[in-house]
C-alpha cells in the first residue's frame, strides 16, 4: 500500500461520508498519507514557482488549485463527521449506548464533552422553570408591611424591579417591609392593623 493518498482516493473518502449516515472508519495511516500528500503536493509548487518555463507555470496553477481543493475536501469531511457526532451525541443522550468505535480519539472526547455540555444546557434550561416558580413563593415568603395612605403617592419603582401604585388616601396595601417603613417615617402611611370580629 502506497504512503502517500491519492486525489482520487480522497475524494473516495469524502463520498463515502456524504452518503452513509454513520461515521466511516478511517484508520491511523489516513492523516499521515494526506500529510504526505500535502507535503509532496507542496514540494512540487516551491520547486517550480520561480521558473520561468511555461509547463512549469501550468503545473504551479494545477497544484495550487489542487491543494485548494484538498484543503475544501478535508474541511467538509471534518464538518460532516462533526455533524454526524453532534447527532450522536443527542440521540444517546439519555442512553447507554455509545458506540464510538469509529471514531477518532479527538473525535470521542469531542462526543463526550458534547453529551456534557447538552446535559448542562437541559439543566439550566429546566432550572429556569424552577426559579421562575419559586419566584412567587419567595415573595410571599419577604416581609410585609400591610400600610394605610394618609395622602395620595405617586407610582415609583422600586430596587426589586417592580413598579408599586399609584395610591390614594386611605389606599390599604401590603408593601415590602423597608417600602413600609420609608412611608410610614415620612408620614404618607400608618401600619395597618385588621380588626378581628
Amino acid at each position: 500500500m502506497s504512503d502517500i493518498i491519492s486525489y482520487e482516493e480522497l475524494r473516495r473518502v469524502q463520498h463515502a461520508e456524504i452518503d452513509n449516515k454513520e461515521l466511516q472508519l478511517l484508520d491511523g495511516p489516513f492523516f499521515n498519507k494526506v500529510k504526505e500528500y500535502i507535503t509532496t503536493k507542496q514540494k512540487m509548487l516551491t520547486e517550480n514557482k520561480d521558473s520561468d518555463n511555461a509547463f512549469s507555470k501550468v503545473s504551479v496553477e494545477q497544484t495550487e488549485k489542487e491543494l485548494h481543493n484538498i484543503n475544501n475536501i478535508l474541511t467538509d469531511i471534518c464538518s460532516r463527521r462533526n455533524k454526524k457526532i453532534v447527532l450522536q451525541a443527542l440521540t444517546n443522550l439519555n442512553t447507554r449506548i455509545h458506540d464510538t468505535e469509529k471514531m477518532l480519539p479527538f473525535e470521542e472526547r469531542f462526543y463526550n464533552d458534547t453529551i456534557k455540555m447538552l446535559k448542562e444546557n437541559i439543566k439550566e434550561f429546566m432550572s429556569e422553570f424552577e426559579k421562575n416558580a419559586e419566584e412567587p413563593k419567595r415573595t410571599e415568603m419577604l416581609s410585609v408591611r400591610p400600610v394605610q395612605f394618609l395622602e395620595p403617592v405617586p407610582s415609583f419603582l422600586w430596587n426589586d424591579g417592580i413598579t408599586y401604585g399609584p395610591y390614594n388616601k386611605e389606599d390599604i396595601a401590603n408593601l415590602p417591609l423597608q417600602i413600609g417603613e420609608i412611608l410610614i417615617k415620612e408620614k404618607k402611611a400608618i401600619e395597618f392593623i385588621a380588626n378581628e370580629d
